[in-house]
């Protein structure tokens, strides 16, 4: 009875499709252990807030890559079981090499490129930036895509690391440019936009607002210029909200914003 236990354990041990299967496990196992240990770190920092941003971006960035190399090597230790020679396959693979090579081309420009990033510090999760014509805050970055939520629609989209060839890391300023008229008085106006700036001071994600001087001499009017601070993915609607403030304050005092004019000479 023991001898027929002991043949077919050995039979079941000694079955290519089991061990096959219980390495495709382990390697789940350890890569879903190694990703929820990350993410409790980075859960855990959210509270103490230890990390920068690019370390959390790091540790993100290191997620993902262990989950490549935990695949190649399962794939490769299962191929092994199987009696495939790896290093014969991969010294013979010959013209499939060299088509192989130029499918993976993108993908392992897209790799060097997202270490490039965290390197040099383009940019990381959490930052508000512009890339070409897209604002958005980066919400994720991969091995070989970042995701960005655009601030005008909140849309999510996702780039090819390849595709950023540079960034630009949006601040929290937001100018406001006021067309006022050469006939009203200097004195009077400032006090109403350093009055208007007092209020939108007050809007729940404004940081700060002061009137910042006159900003030019156009052909029809003087620019002044209004400075506020807030974070990046608020500045429209800031902007909007500001915008309606000054108004109100000049009808309030009898100001109006001058129209364009042209003047003719005969």
């Amino acid at each position: 009875m023991e001898e027929s236990i002991t043949k077919i354990i050995e039979n079941v041990i000694s079955n290519k499709t089991y061990l096959s299967i219980a390495i495709a496990i382990i390697a789940f196992v350890i890569y879903k252990a190694i990703e929820l240990t990350i993410n409790k770190v980075l859960e855990k920092d959210l509270k103490v807030k230890k990390l920068d941003r690019k370390s959390r971006t790091v540790f993100t960035l290191f997620t993902n890559v262990i989950k490549y190399v935990v695949f190649v090597i399962a794939i490769v230790l299962i191929l092994q079981i199987h009696g495939v020679n790896v290093n014969s396959l991969v010294a013979g693979l010959g013209l499939v090499s060299v088509i192989v090579g130029l499918a993976i081309q993108d993908p392992l420009k897209d790799i060097i490129s997202g270490m490039n990033i965290v390197k040099d510090e383009y940019f990381a999760v959490g930052d508000s930036v512009r890339i070409d014509d897209i604002e958005g805050k980066v919400i994720e970055m991969g091995v070989r895509t970042t995701k960005i939520q655009d601030f005008k629609y909140g849309n999510i989209l996702t780039i090819a690391n390849r595709n950023i060839s540079k960034a630009i890391k949006i601040s929290h300023e937001l100018y406001i440019d006021v067309p006022l008229s050469y006939e009203d008085d200097t004195k009077r106006l400032e006090e109403i936009l350093r009055s208007a700036a007092s209020n939108i001071e007050k809007l729940e994600e404004v940081e700060e607002a002061t009137y910042i001087g006159i900003q030019q001499f156009a052909d029809s009017c003087i620019i002044f210029k209004m400075k506020i601070l807030c974070k990046p993915e608020y500045k429209l609607a800031i902007g909007r909200a500001a915008n309606r403030i000054i108004k109100l304050e000049l009808d309030m005092n009898g100001v109006s914003v001058p129209y364009p004019q042209l003047t003719i000479h005969q």
